[in-house]
């Protein structure tokens, strides 16, 4: 995936070209600071997709629906999406090959398998949300222990907390929100992989 492309995900308009402009700027800090979010539409564009989110929360909460959306407050941006800035520098970057790197840099062995897990995660959600007993059966598979690997996927900036427990279809466990660039990401890359195929066979 390229810059233009992800210019189209973002909308491709002077807003979008902002907010890559400061991605790029600070993805190595990793914090975008408080005199650079002046501009509303900038500051909901870069949360909506969760490129960067508050640093202030309600009760130091970790979760991204808990922070507190305001003009002139210090950003952060996500480890995940830092990788894939920083590999989005030199031309391109595939959002599965980072989450690989990722999981090697942190010390995981098989870091291959955090992509398939990230991808059959995927498929389980609702809209943006995954329940976290849905997470712990496609672990299982893997035959690594789901709370290590949420814990793991927080700490990368793929989830966060959403909800506590109850209020999604019928489950009881926590619910967990995905990163919507992610998804987004995935999508174009699903959607582009299905014109091809459509292609080939006419």
């Amino acid at each position: 995936m390229n810059v233009e492309t992800v210019l189209k995900i973002l909308g491709n308009d002077e807003i979008a070209r902002k907010a890559l402009e400061l991605l790029f700027k600070y993805s190595k800090d990793g914090y975008i600071p408080a005199n650079e979010l002046k501009d509303l539409d900038l500051v909901l564009l870069l949360e909506g997709k969760k490129l960067a989110v508050p640093v202030e929360a309600e009760k130091s909460s970790l979760s991204w629906n808990m922070r507190f959306v305001q003009l002139q407050k210090t950003m952060e941006i996500p480890y995940i999406i830092r990788m894939f800035l920083e590999k989005l520098k030199s031309g391109k970057a595939d959002i599965f090959e980072v989450i690989e790197d990722y999981f090697r840099k942190i010390g995981e062995n098989r870091p291959h398998e955090f992509v398939e897990i990230t991808k059959e995660m995927l498929k389980e959600r609702d809209g943006f949300l995954v329940c976290g007993d849905a997470i712990v059966r496609i672990c299982a598979k893997y035959n690594r222990d789901g709370g290590v690997v949420i814990a793991e996927l927080k700490g990368a900036g793929i989830i966060s907390p959403h909800i506590g427990c109850g209020g999604f279809g019928r489950t009881t466990t926590p619910v967990y929100e995905f990163n919507k660039f992610l998804i987004d990401v995935v999508g174009f890359i699903v959607s582009d992989e299905t014109e091809i195929d459509k292609t080939k066979e006419n």
